[in-house]
C-alpha cells in the first residue's frame, strides 16, 4: 500500500468513527394501534441476529429493545412470520416505532426519533389509520389529516387558569364535516401524546384512542 493510500485509508477510519463515536446499536420502543390476541409475543431478527421475545403493548411504549442492524424485520416469536420490514434513520440511536395494520395483513409503521425536539412534553402525535380525512383542534392549534398521515401538535391557549385545553375533533363526511368528540383535556407538561384514529372492528365506525407517555426530567450536568 502506498503511503497516500495508506493516509486516505486512515482518514477514512477517523471519519466513520466521527459519525459513529459510541458504535451502540440503536434502542427502540414500540407502541401497536391493535394487536390480535393470538398473534403472541415478537422479536427483532436481522441475518442471524435476534432479539429476545417480547409483548407489543397497545397502552404503553415497550421497553427498550435493542435492534440487531438497522434495517430489519419484526416477526413473530413462535411462528416467524413478517409483520414488518423496518428501516431506521442513519442518524440516531434511539427511536419509537408506531405500528399500524397493514390491509393485508402485518404492520405498516412510522419511525420517530426518540429525541425530536419538535416532539417535547405537552405535544401530541395525531395519525389518522381511518379512511377518512380528520381534523381538530387542541387549545388555539389547529390540525387536519387525510388518510395514512400523521402530524405533531404543540396545543396552545390553555383555560381554566392553564388548567385544561378545550379540544374538538371531527371527520371529514360526503354531506360535511361532523364532530367526533368534544372534550377538555388537562395540561400535562411531562406528558406527551399519541392520538390514533382508526376504524373500529367492533362498530365498524370512526373511532380514536390516546396513549400517554411520560417524559424524564432532563438532569442539569
Amino acid at each position: 500500500m502506498t503511503k497516500l493510500a495508506a493516509l486516505l485509508f486512515l482518514l477514512a477510519t477517523v471519519l466513520v468513527h466521527a459519525q459513529s463515536p459510541s458504535g451502540k446499536k440503536p434502542q427502540i420502543r414500540f407502541l401497536a394501534e391493535r394487536v390480535p390476541a393470538e398473534m403472541g409475543q415478537v422479536l427483532l431478527a436481522a441475518k442471524e441476529e435476534k432479539s429476545e421475545p417480547f409483548d407489543l403493548p397497545i397502552s404503553f411504549l415497550s421497553p427498550p429493545q435493542t435492534a440487531p442492524e438497522r434495517a430489519f424485520a419484526l416477526v413473530t416469536a413462535e411462528k416467524n412470520l413478517s409483520l414488518a420490514n423496518i428501516s431506521l434513520p442513519e442518524e440516531g440511536d434511539a427511536f419509537i416505532v408506531l405500528l399500524f395494520p397493514a390491509d393485508k395483513g402485518g404492520y405498516k409503521h412510522v419511525v420517530i426519533s426518540d429525541k425530536n425536539a419538535n416532539f417535547q412534553a405537552g405535544d401530541v402525535y395525531f395519525y389518522n389509520q381511518a379512511d377518512k380525512t380528520v381534523m381538530g383542534f387542541v387549545g388555539s392549534a389547529k390540525f387536519t389529516l387525510e388518510p395514512t398521515k400523521g402530524t405533531i401538535v404543540r396545543p396552545t391557549k390553555p383555560n381554566g387558569g392553564g388548567a385544561y385545553y378545550d379540544v374538538g375533533l371531527g371527520v371529514r363526511e360526503k354531506d360535511g364535516d361532523k364532530p367526533l368528540s368534544v372534550a377538555r383535556w388537562p395540561v400535562q407538561k411531562g406528558i406527551r401524546t399519541y392520538v390514533f384514529f382508526f376504524i373500529n372492528p367492533r362498530t365498524a365506525k370512526l373511532d380514536f384512542r390516546g396513549v400517554d407517555e411520560f417524559i424524564e426530567p432532563e438532569v442539569a450536568p
